[in-house]
């Protein structure tokens, strides 16, 4: 038995999925503020959308394009006290970036921010995997949805405090991650212990022979999940835009984008759940395929269908989130830092740029037109997703 398949047939332990998904909460829960602070900083400052793209990128190279680096290191000399200290560098940096007073200081909190982003998701990510056991996918889900829900509470958390208090809102924003990194590195060691004793890292080399790595469907499965963030992304980033167009007010716009950003959740737990049953490939292709005509349609029409279709949307999108780690750390099974960090760093920040570039469309023609360009990428994703299936095995694809 290779210490891949050893690995994965242990049963999963839900209380230290649940602390890692808890975890990924906290810090993301700052991943979802920083695009309200930018729209608050931007708008105040009388800056063009572009500035918007501009900094979101600054954000996601430090917190995604560095994750595989840290996966890497983690695979190798990784340590449980990297996971609460970067919970508390999020929060500090991300919750200061309200008060910046200049333009280089808000670019230097916003990349110090994404620093403790980076750092934060190959450990809790390798693991979710790790205790995870056999349900790998329903792990990863699980872990992800802690992460979706902190990061749907963010521009509500952000909007609630930036209309009431403004700036000085920094130290109440930060509590929130400081308490929870205390809370983590209090009862993190033990599982720590457990999830690193069946680690394939921890194992002789010599227990089973590794086929060479696929670098192709590695490659496939990124360039796919980056262009499926691309879409989840730029809606996140730039509905503050259209709703504020159409006249809605602060808080309740933070309210839609929350609610946008919750219901991927149901996503992350269905593909998850689904996935270990029917075959990632195929739950994650369903998935964007049937995410497409709710985007399109939620953007064509106005008021409370509009919003319901987007949320809908939303939620179909995020069903390829843990199928496709899934598959990436099936592929590198003896780093799984490594591959989550590929698909929740490199593709997000391929998914990035794009958004970037998006903020000039935006710019010129307005968040509806730009918005609907990116609604049909999910598509493309599905079909480099059904190229890896066909190579994989019955059970993952």
């Amino acid at each position: 038995m290779t210490s891949a398949s050893s690995s994965l047939s242990r049963p999963w332990d839900l209380r230290g999925v649940s602390l890692m998904a808890f975890a990924h909460g906290a810090s993301d829960l700052y991943s979802g503020i920083v695009p309200f602070v930018i729209f608050f900083d931007v708008t105040r400052a009388g800056l063009p959308a572009w500035y918007q793209g501009a900094l979101a990128f600054a954000w996601y190279l430090t917190s995604s394009i560095a994750q595989p680096l840290v996966g890497a290191y983690s695979d190798r000399r990784g340590r449980w006290w990297f996971l609460p200290a970067s919970v508390a560098l999020t929060a500090i940096a991300v919750s200061a970036t309200a008060a910046a007073t200049s333009l280089p200081m808000l670019v230097g909190f916003v990349v110090l921010g994404g620093i403790g982003s980076a750092i934060m998701h190959p450990e809790a990510g390798r693991f979710s995997s790790l205790l995870g056991g056999s349900k790998r996918a329903s792990a990863i889900s699980i872990f992800q949805i802690g992460g979706q829900v902190g990061y749907g509470i963010g521009p509500l958390v952000a909007a609630a405090l930036l209309a009431h208090a403004g700036p000085a809102s920094v130290i109440a924003m930060s509590v929130p991650g400081i308490a929870a990194a205390l809370a983590v590195a209090a009862v993190l060691p033990a599982f720590a212990r457990d999830a690193d004793a069946s680690s394939p890292r921890r194992r002789s080399v010599t227990e089973g022979a590794h086929p060479p790595v696929d670098r192709a469907a590695i490659g496939l499965l990124v360039a796919s999940t980056g262009l499926r963030y691309l879409t989840g992304a730029s809606f996140a980033f730039y509905l503050p835009n259209l709703l504020a167009a159409r006249g809605l007010p602060l808080t309740a716009t933070g309210a839609v984008v929350t609610a946008f950003l919750i219901a991927a959740a149901f996503g992350l737990y269905v593909g998850g759940a689904a996935a270990d049953r029917f075959g990632h490939a195929r739950v994650a292709i369903a998935g964007l395929v049937a995410s497409v005509p709710p985007l399109v349609a939620g953007l064509a029409l106005h008021g409370p269908l509009a919003i319901a279709l987007l949320l809908l949307g939303s939620a179909l999108l995020s069903v390829q989130n843990a199928p496709g780690v899934a598959m990436a750390q099936a592929l590198l099974p003896r780093n799984l830092g490594t591959a989550l960090g590929l698909m929740n760093g490199v593709a997000f920040g391929l998914g990035s740029l794009g958004v970037a570039a998006l903020g000039f469309v935006v710019t010129q023609s307005g968040p509806d037109a730009a918005l609907i360009l990116v609604a049909f990428a999910p598509l493309l994703a599905a079909v480099a997703y059904a190229f890896v299936g066909a190579k994989q095995p019955t059970r993952t694809a």
